[in-house]
């Protein structure tokens, strides 16, 4: 099995996990939040990926210095995670009406 195959897996399944875990959330959301949710995890998802391919493609052939590229690398990876990850908060926010995102209750 591939990396990207593994990658796709494995965030499927901590999808389903904490769609589940929070599954009274769920249910106080309509059928149009749920979907427009989904829509959004899945384009942001895929912008990511689109961008970092590309990103690191670019990357990759300007430097030639495979430490330095590494380094730019997880840099931008860790660069888009926080983007995504605060967009689709906001996002989601407004989708939602404020139910969606979560916030954490550890005590």
């Amino acid at each position: 099995m591939n990396r990207t195959a593994m990658l796709v897996i494995v965030l499927i399944v901590y999808s389903v996990y904490a769609a589940l875990k929070h599954k009274e959330v769920w249910h106080k959301l309509t059928v149009k939040q749920i979907s427009g949710v989904v829509l959004t995890f899945i384009l942001l998802v895929g912008i990511g990926g689109v961008f970092l391919y590309y990103w690191m493609n670019l990357v990759m052939d300007i430097i030639p210095n495979d430490i330095v590229s590494i380094i730019l690398q997880f840099i931008s990876a860790i660069m888009v995670v926080v983007f995504g990850v605060v967009f689709f908060n906001i996002i989601i926010a407004k989708i939602t009406n404020g139910i969606l995102p979560v916030k954490n209750t550890y005590q």
